[in-house]
């Protein structure tokens, strides 16, 4: 093997998996370790399977590895289950990205807005609304990386890989995100950064209209069928 240059990174695992996931042994942690290894990169990893596990792995399990791996900058990568709120760890608590938010921004501060986090969950792209803030508080992370749909467990493992290892290649962050998509054969792994979420938040707020989205709310309403209106009302009627 040639001997390369370091690409000035490691990856932190943090890994959730659910009760069933653990019996039927599916996780990834260890096919994106592997991948890093046989890359030359740098990597270690923690399981974490409830809050206060979780907070370790990241206040003192990633300052320790930091101190093994410096100078190089962590990647933090988190495998678990998550939906556009937040992720579920292995005791089905949940943290929310408000709670992600705390933990993260202390990092992110320490790293001088560097931190790139990679979200292998379910929709972990709507991670990008811990960055959705108007004041001037410090930001949780400099970039993340995440999908914005369901991706099976092949999706992640295979997606993540072709990350890792285009990054090692020398490809920009953005170019290895467009490889996930294509290994995968998907369509719905993105980047984003902070200060461009924060930004369209801002945004957003100063063009969003109470009267217009109300407008348009009822317009819907009238669009709809009928018989699919009543089909609704008997459904709603029904719930125990």
């Amino acid at each position: 093997m040639s001997d390369k240059p370091h690409p000035g990174f490691f990856v932190y695992v943090i890994e959730s998996p659910s009760a069933p996931d653990l019996y039927h042994r599916r996780t990834e942690g260890d096919v994106v370790m592997q991948a890093l290894t046989l890359g030359g990169i740098g990597c270690a990893s923690r399981c974490a399977i409830s809050r206060e596990a979780f907070t370790a792995a990241l206040q003192i399990g990633l300052k320790d590895e930091m101190a093994k791996f410096e100078p190089w900058v962590p990647i933090l990568h988190i495998s678990s289950h998550g939906n556009t709120d937040g992720i579920q760890l292995s005791s089905s608590e949940v943290l929310t990205w408000a709670d992600l938010t705390d933990l993260l921004t202390p990092i992110n501060v320490a790293l001088n807005d560097k931190l790139i986090v990679a979200m292998s969950c379910c929709e972990g792209y709507a991670g990008t609304k811990m960055a959705m803030r108007t004041d001037e508080a410090p930001l949780p992370f400099f970039a993340l990386v995440g999908s914005s749909k369901k991706p099976t467990w092949s999706d992640t493992a295979i997606a993540f890989s072709a990350f890792y290892h285009r990054l090692i290649k020398g490809a920009h962050i953005s170019e290895a995100v467009q490889a996930m998509n294509v290994a995968s054969g998907c369509d719905h792994f993105h980047i984003d950064w902070a200060q461009c979420s924060k930004k369209s938040y801002i945004e957003y707020l100063a063009n969003y209209n109470p009267a217009d989205a109300q407008r348009q709310l009822t317009d819907s309403a009238n669009a709809q069928p009928p018989d699919e209106l009543a089909k609704l009302t008997r459904l709603e009627e029904g719930r125990a």
